[in-house]
């Protein structure tokens, strides 16, 4: 079990570094321009620094799977928490994957067909890789 997560914060931190790359385009697909011109200079500024904080957030969860996995497989309290954050933050974004955002207003193409099924597995994998490195650091694995 214990090598079979470790590939798994492999592939997790890699997959949360091209998240990172691609959140790039985020805005252009989805037309944040004409959107957020209609909204207050205040609001955008915010929308602008919690989009940010998320990204940053995605960033340092790339470099801790990349760079900290015997960290976060040690057992340790400290391991366990960052672990249980990180479980809670990619299942509320699986939840919201399903149930809280709303996609009619995204062009129905191929590229964009793909890359929701593609958000929709990483989200997946995320919420079991790291459903797995808590339970593997609680000793129930």
């Amino acid at each position: 079990m214990k090598e079979l997560l470790q590939i798994g914060l492999q592939i997790g931190g890699y997959s949360l570094a091209l998240l990172c790359i691609g959140s790039f385009w985020i805005p252009k697909i989805l037309r944040w321009k004409e959107h957020l011109n209609d909204l207050p200079p205040l609001m955008r500024e915010l929308w602008w620094t919690y989009s940010i904080y998320i990204w940053s957030s995605h960033v340092f969860f790339s470099v801790l799977t990349l760079g900290f996995g015997d960290w976060l497989m040690s057992g340790s309290g400290s391991a366990i928490a960052m672990n249980t954050f990180m479980l809670l933050w990619w299942s509320v974004r699986l939840y919201l994957q399903f149930f809280g955002f709303d996609f009619s207003e995204i062009t129905k193409n191929k590229f964009n067909c793909v890359g929701k099924h593609l958000l929709t597995l990483l989200f997946i994998g995320l919420v079991t890789l790291f459903g797995g490195l808590v339970c593997w650091n609680l000793g129930w694995l």
